[in-house]
């Protein structure tokens, strides 16, 4: 049993690291800070495949059904599953405001592609068109 307590133990402190690097990728969100985003990818991976690891570890255990027999385990076990879905509802958060993101990126992209492309194409001096690459770059003044 205290191999199963230990196992548990584990299984909280990936999860408690978990919740930690989805409030910092939240925080990366709003700021927008590309760098940092992908080092939390990284490291929320990692923390997923250890938790998957020792979530196997749990499940093969020669004792596991003492996780839902013994009182003090399944607390333990309550506690992981009430942490586990915290983590599940943030992440989902995340998600969302991912998805605003690239909306609104696309959106301004659109807007950049349409202000290029009005102010690109214009008549020289033989009434020819021809595209430029910015406005304004041939007026002396």
């Amino acid at each position: 049993m205290t191999e199963l307590l230990k196992l548990l133990a584990y299984q909280l402190g990936i999860l408690a690291k978990l919740k930690t690097l989805i409030a910092e990728e939240t925080q990366a969100l709003h700021q927008r800070d590309a760098d940092l985003l992908m080092n939390l990818a990284k490291d929320k991976l990692q923390c997923l495949n250890e938790l998957q690891m020792n979530d196997t570890k749990l499940a093969n255990h020669s004792e596991n059904k003492l996780l839902s027999t013994e009182a003090s385990l399944i607390e333990k076990v309550a506690q992981t599953k009430a942490l586990l879905k915290e983590c599940q509802d943030n992440n989902k958060q995340n998600a969302s405001l991912i998805e605003l993101n690239i909306a609104s990126l696309n959106r301004f992209s659109q807007a950049l592609q349409v202000s290029r492309n009005a102010t690109s194409l214009t008549y020289n001096d033989k009434g020819k068109t021809s595209t430029i690459s910015s406005l304004g770059d041939g007026y002396k003044a």
